[in-house]
């Protein structure tokens, strides 16, 4: 599996934030908890959402990290007080598509960053990642769904 080296501007999303490590089902419940409160705000697309993950040292010590479900506005200037707001920055980014099943999204990420960017020529260059989920994405359940995965890279 092959990326595209794409360059992305910066750009803003507002969603909901967790702390946790992926198998607990708290990812899946932000992703609820956004759609009952994104009804409130006024999207760039709505038909596109994010699911960022923030990497910390916490990461490297309890395999735990930030996971933000979200979409893209024009702005940060109205961020309802349940909700945050983050910029994610303009960076050249590697971006895989993963097909299938969403229980397999892991499996995705393994290749990239344990097959993928060990022998490419590039290097992580920020401490986050996300998926974008588009009209490509028919639901985690169906086999024929997409879902792209960005990291922002720079050449080793």
């Amino acid at each position: 599996m092959e990326p595209k080296i794409v360059n992305l501007p910066q750009f803003y999303v507002v969603g909901v934030c967790v702390y946790g490590d992926g198998k607990s089902g708290l990812f899946p419940k932000v992703w609820d908890v956004y759609f009952r409160m994104r009804k409130d705000m006024k999207w760039k697309n709505e038909k596109v959402g994010y699911g960022v993950e923030f990497y910390t040292e916490e990461f490297q010590k309890e395999k735990k990290w930030f996971y933000m479900a979200c979409g893209e506005v024009e702005n940060l200037d109205n961020i309802p007080a349940a909700m945050v707001g983050k910029i994610i920055p303009a960076h050249t980014y590697a971006v895989f598509t993963h097909k299938g099943l969403l229980r397999d999204l892991g499996k995705t990420f393994q290749h990239v960053y344990h097959e993928w960017l060990p022998k490419s020529k590039h290097k992580i260059a920020d401490c986050y990642d996300f998926e974008l989920y588009d009209e490509r994405f028919q639901g985690g359940d169906n086999p024929d769904s997409e879902i792209d995965i960005y990291l922002p890279v720079v050449e080793k």
